[in-house]
């Protein structure tokens, strides 16, 4: 979700990083409710708003041209960002697979 917020905020996207951002807070509300335990409950509906805006973010990077740096000048950062869709999703498809066990 950091990634995603760099990224949205790097290329002005101001309603991703807001969106992304109340999702951060609220996991970690719920990540922090009862900090004795050893588990969390989370909200599915989070998780599932947290994949789709990481996969939302990863086809801006390819599709949008999204940088970690829409500087104009070459940083490394064509290299880092041609690698960070497949990281993104990767993501997205564990929290998936997190949400699926809450289904069960």
């Amino acid at each position: 979700m950091a990634q995603a917020v760099k990224y949205a905020s790097s290329n002005g996207d101001s309603r991703t990083v807001q969106h992304a951002t109340d999702l951060i807070f609220e996991i970690g509300l719920a990540l922090g409710a009862d900090s004795a335990s050893d588990s969390a409950g989370l909200p599915l509906g989070l998780l599932d708003e947290a994949a789709d805006i990481i996969e939302q973010v990863a086809g801006r990077i390819e599709t949008d041209g999204w940088s970690v740096c829409p500087c104009g000048e070459d940083h490394g950062q064509t290299e880092a960002d041609a690698r960070v869709p497949g990281v993104l999703r990767g993501d997205a498809e564990l929290i998936r697979k997190i949400r699926a066990k809450g289904d069960a």
